[in-house]
């Protein structure tokens, strides 16, 4: 197992060891500032000049964002640039869209702007990916894992983007190929919603933009326009309107068995009411004590609690393991106070069985913490890098009733870069492809399924890197 590189610790650290910690949104405790010196008003109300907000929105970011330069931000030529468009927005909500542009450029899905009136969207019952159209990935995995996405849409050859899944009733199935939505073809609508997606890869940001297209006001249908393959290759276009409405929210946890194998899918690290995630997850792994092995399935979990998942970690323990690390800017300077996460062994025995971790860009927050752990805890990760960004969010409350809900920490996790220029990298790289969904096969999943039943060794997690020389 690689151990965490040492430098950046050494760079970045000042200040005292803290125990606990949590990136994601904290309600209860979360801090709140004002932008400008500390105590002074917001002003608010409907006539505040947007290029006034816009310069107390860029001075929030100098002030607050914990590290600036790991993402690639270009302050002063964005600014200039956007507070020029802002100064001519001819309505106050395309200077707010356009501040949420500029916002979006951090790539962290911790830190959004937000406005009176910002609208609500609802996606239709069907999902969407990028996928690969041709063929397996090219050995430097692809867009998957090209850092620092540029500013504009890239070129995405051998891309395509496809249903994953859908409800019967959409008339939609998994691997319709997506030609045209509400009848923009796809790769304009992918470049308009790219400005206001979000991920630190290009494959990151692009399943971001993928998923935004099909947001919109919930009492407003889509068209979509696909191209499905039918028997014996042969393709046809189909057409379909589909209603939004608000995303249905399944249980927490849910087990099914693949191939003789048991899959735990844990879909957030949170309780909803009347539920109790880890004694869930103990219970189904009570029933696995004696399995050869078992597949853990976190895919699109968005996060939540970092002590629910630091308990799941715990089942697989024999020591303490180091799962993350964060340093906390202290405001408006920069000192950054270091904090060391921890997950310890639980319950009264630890499996022993081979372990898989299914991830992908949808894993975030807390989710990446517990597969930060999971690593250290020996099991194999496939699929597709994690999310990251920065995290624990400080509301800004700025001028004409805006806000920005920012980022304070700078995260390392197990093996990898920190985390706001990558997330944390596959031992097996497995992006889905047309094929393997058309013919209602995982593709990351088979590749587990393979391992897990196997005697191989782990493989060498190799990460990314981006030269900060590179501009976007």
């Amino acid at each position: 197992m690689r151990s965490l590189s040492l430098i950046f610790v050494l760079l970045i650290s000042s200040g005292s060891w803290l125990l606990t910690g949590c990136r994601g949104v904290r309600p209860a405790n979360q801090e709140q500032t004002r932008a400008g010196s500390p105590g002074s008003a917001t002003t608010a109300g409907s006539n505040v000049p947007p290029v006034v907000i816009f310069d107390a929105l860029c001075q929030a970011v100098q002030d607050n964002y914990p590290m600036l330069e790991f993402v690639g931000w270009e302050g002063e030529k964005w600014g200039q640039e956007f507070r020029r468009r802002i100064s001519t927005a001819p309505t106050r909500e395309v200077a707010f869209q356009l501040m949420d542009e500029f916002i979006c450029r951090l790539n962290d899905y911790h830190t959004r702007f937000f406005w009176p009136g910002r609208p609500q969207l609802a996606t239709p019952a069907f999902r969407v990916e990028p996928v690969l159209s041709t063929g397996s990935a090219p050995p430097d995995h692809g867009i998957w894992a090209e850092a620092r996405p540029p500013v504009e849409l890239p070129a995405i050859d051998g891309i395509c983007i496809a249903v994953v899944e859908a409800e019967k009733d959409t008339g939609l199935q998994p691997g319709d190929e997506i030609l045209e939505m509400d009848g923009v073809p796809v790769t304009e609508a992918l470049a308009r919603a790219w400005r206001h997606a979000v991920g630190c890869s290009v494959g990151g940001k692009l399943r971001s933009a993928a998923g935004r297209m099909l947001g919109g006001l919930a009492d407003k249908e889509i068209q979509v326009t696909v191209h499905r393959r039918q028997a014996q290759g042969v393709g046809e276009e189909i057409r379909v309107t589909v209603p939004r409405s608000k995303d249905a929210v399944g249980n927490a946890v849910s087990r099914r068995e693949v191939e003789g194998v048991p899959v735990i899918r844990i879909a957030r690290w949170n309780n909803k009411t009347g539920e109790n995630l880890v004694a869930d997850f103990d219970a189904m792994l009570n029933e696995m004590r004696d399995r050869p092995g078992i597949i853990i399935d976190v895919r699109r979990n968005g996060g939540g609690q970092d002590k629910i998942a630091d308990q799941v970690i715990g089942r697989f323990l024999t020591a303490p393991v180091l799962s993350s690390i964060s340093f906390h800017r202290i405001v408006p300077g920069t000192i950054y106070e270091r904090k060391i996460l921890m997950s310890d062994p639980r319950g009264p025995w630890r499996y022993e069985g081979r372990v898989a971790v299914l991830t992908d860009e949808g894993c975030m927050s807390s989710c990446e913490h517990f597969v930060s752990g999971m690593v250290e805890a020996g099991a194999l990760i496939c699929g597709t890098p994690t999310s990251g960004a920065c995290g624990l969010i400080r509301t800004v409350q700025l001028p004409g009733g805006t806000r920005l809900n920012i980022s304070q920490t700078f995260p390392l996790h197990s093996g990898g870069i920190p985390s706001p220029q990558f997330g944390i990298v596959p031992h097996l790289w497995a992006p889905r492809t047309l094929d393997d969904l058309r013919n209602g096969q995982d593709t990351a999943l088979n590749a587990a399924l393979r391992w897990v039943k196997s005697n191989d060794p782990l493989s060498p997690r190799f990460q990314t890197l981006a030269p900060f020389s590179r501009k976007k």
